[in-house]
């Protein structure tokens, strides 16, 4: 589905509007601001640009928060100014104006988003992903479930590393006497760690997306797996790394990947497989089904011995 005028529309004035609304900060800003504050608006930029990119991509979470967000400040902001312009007699300083235009574009992009062709492609972005299945066969989405595992344990980590760094900075303080200023050693602390948490987060999830678009879909027929007829392959093993454990009577199988032994080429070719139990499995199961006598060899150990595991 293509991306509607409305939605690039309202993408550009959200993204006026925290232009707008710095710039009516710049005017009214000392010239001997703390490090701190500095940091504080750099930051606050970072994370409001980081959700319009949401935004633009058109995460539905994303595209409500934004438009009930726009839609309550807006407003609020409006009714400031006209109060503000009441306590000072009716005059109206160049900050007030810009503050007022970046509410306008605000308003007027909460709008745009609530159209109705805005959510319904909104929608049609995040649609569940529908791996088509082979009549001689099975297709494994190795991407999504990738996703799934890596995302969710990261996101756990990425708690404990911002719970970490808050505990840190919090026993810096407490050291500290309580006439201290902005530039004091736990604020300092409180600005290096969120740079790390971010710069952490953005790049556990950039390898997160870049592993999992590297694995795709995997595909066992009769024919052979994904474009490797049987005729090509020597043999097929899956193997692991370390001990398995039996997990609600499932047995997990640690480092899963599957390698694939070619007649016309030297080196064997290695795919490594989500973490997902039930998934290793399935593929077991379809590979046992399908491959000719003596092509899949099962479950090794790469543990120099190749044993079968138990």
């Amino acid at each position: 589905m293509q991306r509607p005028l409305a939605h690039k529309l309202a993408v550009g004035l959200i993204a006026v509007l925290w232009v707008g609304l710095a710039g009516g900060i710049v005017l009214v800003w000392s010239s001997d601001s703390a490090p701190f504050e500095i940091f504080a608006g750099v930051f606050w930029t970072c994370v409001w640009y980081f959700w319009v990119a949401r935004v633009w991509m058109g995460g539905p979470m994303a595209i409500g928060l934004m438009r009930k967000a726009l839609l309550i400040l807006g407003p609020i902001m409006i009714v400031s100014f006209v109060l503000a312009v009441g306590i000072t007699g009716g005059e109206v300083y160049p900050s007030q104006l810009i503050g007022v235009a970046s509410a306008l574009c605000g308003i007027a992009g909460g709008v745009l988003l609530r159209r109705e062709d805005v959510k319904r492609w909104s929608l049609s972005t995040v649609q569940t992903r529908v791996v088509v299945q082979p009549p001689d066969g099975t297709a494994f989405d190795l991407r999504s479930a990738s996703l799934r595992q890596e995302r969710g344990m990261f996101g756990c980590l990425m708690l404990v590393i911002g719970a970490v760094v808050l505990i840190v900075v919090g026993v810096i303080g407490a050291m500290l006497p309580a006439g201290r200023g902005v530039d004091a050693p736990d604020y300092i602390a409180f600005m290096v760690g969120v740079v790390l948490v971010v710069v952490i987060g953005v790049a556990g999830y950039v390898r997160i997306d870049r592993k999992a678009r590297a694995m795709g879909v995997l595909s066992v027929t009769t024919r052979g797996i994904d474009e490797h007829p049987w005729s090509r392959l020597r043999s097929v093993t899956l193997s692991h790394a370390g001990e398995t454990a039996v997990v609600a009577g499932v047995r997990r199988y640690p480092g899963a990947r599957l390698d694939l032994s070619l007649y016309d080429e030297p080196d064997v070719r290695h795919l490594a497989l989500p973490n997902d139990a039930p998934l290793h499995a399935s593929i077991a199961a379809a590979l046992a089904a399908h491959s000719p006598d003596g092509v899949f060899l099962g479950w090794v150990r790469r543990d120099g011995d190749l044993r079968p595991a138990r």
